[in-house]
């Protein structure tokens, strides 16, 4: 069959609308989406008369009913295009495999999908008129799929034989629910596919150029803006990486060794008239510098004082073993601890963490490891306390540019969802 009509709506999907088609509120006159083109065609059409209109599977191959596509405007082709194509780039199959989705609740994982996608294309005008809005099913607006399917599926009760139905309902196909159905092709089918590493390159440029779309347009649907930052920009948990670093720290620490004549050497009998010494480990030595400047968030300081307190209990340093220092712009308390949280934290002014590092860099013992917590607006010393690793905790929330760090400091980022 000719697949003209599908082209001329992905054309007019992409395209802006003629000018003098009305003003740009008019609800009538849909806004251009050239973020899609690169999706839109990578998709490999099919003619498939068992489905109602379109639907996709996971190798990116269309399925396009012909008696629809001869019926149907383009503008309603497109709407539908869109619809099948957000399917595949927010991968709601893979999802709906992590939420162990079968065919007994692919029909309500479908919905949830649709909900979500129904609101980025409403904010275009762009919805089709089958596809439900959260609304429309009794759902609070500007969730994920996620939270979408656990409201709705609430599992239906099994069918009376205790298994569950063996196919699921035509719906979107198993782009949308990873479920295959009986009329989609086999992945090695030879009338092409798109493979996982260039469906994700597809979508990383999908997103690129749906982020300046939406900063353009000035408003920010909630699940489709939620995936474009997370492909873009993916949120690496950081209390691992903190406790990470001052476990590595102490580790290279705890590597040094020196020569003590008060525990005898193991091969002091292989000559018993020489006094040989023994090897001795000495335990850690470490300081927090701790930002007690007016514009730390006291919340997240406390979050990542744990980690670091976590990380030194399981190296075996206890007892009072760490001293914290606050410091804005002056050093305000020096103490000695069992936890760090237990130190008494004083300042609110300024910040100058050269001043607390210079006071760390005088303690003795002189501390083997510093840990600095800041928000990073400070200046720095130009070198660190001698003899010392130094891990700087950058403290801030999440979609703000942090400060630089010196690059003498293992630098980790703690962040705190807005």
């Amino acid at each position: 069959m000719s697949f003209e009509r599908l082209t001329a709506a992905k054309l007019w999907l992409v395209s802006d609308p003629p000018s003098g088609a009305g003003p740009a509120g008019d609800a009538e006159v849909p806004r251009a989406l050239p973020y899609l083109a690169h999706a839109l065609f990578a998709l490999v059409p099919v003619s498939c008369s068992e489905v109602r209109a379109l639907a996709v599977d996971e190798h990116w191959r269309l399925y396009v009913n012909p008696d629809w596509l001869v019926a149907t405007e383009v503008p309603e082709i497109a709407r539908e295009l869109a619809h099948e194509t957000w399917h595949l780039l927010q991968e709601h199959a893979a999802r709906a495999r992590d939420m162990h989705v079968d065919s007994s609740t692919s029909e309500q994982w479908t919905q949830a999908a649709d909900a979500t996608v129904a609101a980025t294309l409403g904010v275009d005008q762009l919805r089709p008129a089958s596809l439900p809005e959260a609304g429309d099913l009794e759902l609070p607006a500007d969730r994920s799929a996620e939270e979408y399917y656990a409201m709705l599926s609430r599992l239906p009760p099994p069918s009376p034989d205790g298994s569950p139905a063996e196919q699921p309902g035509a719906g979107c196909g198993s782009g949308c629910d990873g479920l295959p159905r009986e009329h989609e092709l086999p992945p090695d089918a030879d009338v092409g596919a798109v493979d996982p590493d260039d469906a994700q390159q597809i979508r990383r440029r999908v997103a690129v150029d749906y982020r300046s779309h939406v900063t353009s347009r000035g408003t920010e649907p909630g699940d489709a803006l939620r995936w474009a930052n997370q492909l873009l920009e993916p949120r690496i948990a950081w209390e691992p990486l903190l406790s990470g670093a001052v476990r590595r720290a102490v580790g290279w620490v705890n590597g040094r060794t020196d020569y003590t004549y008060t525990r005898p050497s193991r091969r002091q009998g292989s000559s018993p008239n020489v006094v040989l010494p023994g090897m001795r480990r000495p335990l850690p030595s470490v300081a927090m510098v701790v930002d007690t400047s007016g514009s730390v968030d006291d919340r997240l300081l406390g979050r990542a004082m744990g980690e670091v307190d976590g990380a030194l209990r399981s190296l075996g340093i206890r007892g009072e073993g760490v001293t914290v220092l606050s410091c804005d712009a002056a050093v305000h308390t020096v103490a000695r601890v069992r936890r760090a949280r237990d130190a008494q934290l004083g300042g609110g002014g300024g910040t100058d963490m050269r001043v607390g590092l210079a006071a760390a860099g005088e303690l003795r013992p002189r501390p083997d490891l510093v840990v600095v917590f800041t928000d990073g607006y400070t200046p720095w010393p130009d070198t660190p306390p001698t003899g010392a690793a130094v891990v700087a905790a950058i403290l801030g929330r999440e979609r703000g540019e942090l400060p630089p760090s010196p690059r003498w400091a293992t630098r980790v980022e703690c962040l705190l969802d807005f």
